[in-house]
């Protein structure tokens, strides 16, 4: 099977042969707005050429190793304002310590390199991508695929501020911004499914013979109260924890003794946004609600000192900001399988 990819900063086009399956997911739409970038908005990345050649980044920067979302692209035209993808988890960009960059721009992917400068403060310098090579296929309009891919070539400088990486444009081209996402876990934990069984009735091997398929669970850590040790996000996939609103989230602690259950939240969606304000010593948490013939929102928890309690929602248009856990697209057939109680 051969797919055509193309090199965004070259007037040519490389045709790559392709021995695997295919790479692409489903795609889903973004919404324009035409939001007149306050003075607040966004500091200024840093500006500055990069001339040296791609190279390995460092030892202990910043950037090495980490995982964005695009939450929006500023424009320093008036008219054209600030663009927004209604679903940030289509656009991500993961920057290996090797110096290779990794994308996803909506339905399509991207590779290349990157490199940077940091100036005397860590947080910010020069950046540079190196050839970015793309797959080529159409995403349903309206998209940002094509865009991000043209400009990346012309980003210069990078800021790190609060959660947020601001990649800027030579000549005061525009900025990009992104979110810093927490990555799921790929290995099994023996202890953290023995918790959710005991948390999950329901789960039972009767269930499974009905539906024959097992359920599946997808987890991400986080340090929600500051204490040093992570809580656990907990996503679960299968028909007994599903319905048109989304699926099953539970939240533990994991200490000595265990895993302790804190919240379910019976029905949600992804991905779960970590907030930087705290109440009672605790992250809020963010969570988008969608389905059932309810408009979509974001819903805001807050910790009461035993759980997290919601504390009111805002319209699905306006994007909390904060660090994303468990994003992404999925199905039953992603994260880890869940045996159930006999």
């Amino acid at each position: 099977m051969e797919r055509r990819f193309r090199v965004v900063n070259r007037a040519w086009i490389v045709t790559v042969a392709l021995l695997s399956g295919a790479i692409l997911v489903g795609c889903e739409g973004f919404e324009e707005t035409t939001d007149t970038p306050s003075e607040t908005a966004a500091p200024a990345a840093a500006s500055g050429v990069v001339t040296r050649e791609a190279s390995v980044p460092a030892s202990g920067d910043l950037l090495a190793d980490t995982d964005w979302y695009l939450v929006e692209i500023q424009s320093m035209d008036d008219a054209v304002g600030t663009t927004r993808p209604v679903d940030p988890s289509v656009y991500t960009m993961r920057l290996n310590s090797d110096g290779t960059v990794n994308m996803r721009l909506d339905c399509n992917r991207a590779n290349g390199t990157w490199t940077n400068e940091p100036s005397a403060d860590p947080s910010n310098g020069s950046f540079e991508f190196g050839p970015l090579a793309t797959t080529r296929a159409l995403c349903p309009p309206p998209n940002l695929d094509e865009q991000i891919a043209a400009q990346a070539e012309h980003i210069r400088g990078y800021l790190l501020k609060d959660s947020r990486l601001y990649l800027s444009l030579m000549a005061d081209g525009g900025i990009f911004v992104w979110e810093a996402r927490v990555p799921f876990e790929t290995e099994p934990d023996a202890r953290l499914e023995t918790a959710i069984l005991q948390a999950s009735p329901d789960h039972t091997t009767a269930i499974v013979e009905i539906d024959n398929r097992v359920a599946r669970y997808l987890y991400s850590r986080f340090d929600l109260d500051g204490d040093g040790r992570d809580e656990v996000f907990v996503y679960l996939l299968g028909s007994v924890f599903c319905g048109s609103g989304g699926c099953t989230l539970m939240l533990f602690t994991d200490r000595d003794n265990g895993y302790s259950l804190v919240n379910t939240f019976p029905i949600s969606r992804t991905p779960i946004i970590v907030s930087n304000v705290r109440t009672d010593g605790w992250a809020n948490l963010v969570r988008p609600e969608s389905g059932g013939g309810a408009s979509p929102s974001y819903v805001t928890h807050v910790f009461d000192g035993e759980r997290y309690v919601e504390d009111g929602r805002v319209p699905a248009e306006t994007a909390p900001e904060g660090t994303r856990c468990l994003a992404g697209d999925f199905t039953f057939d992603d994260g880890i399988p869940l045996e159930p109680r006999n």
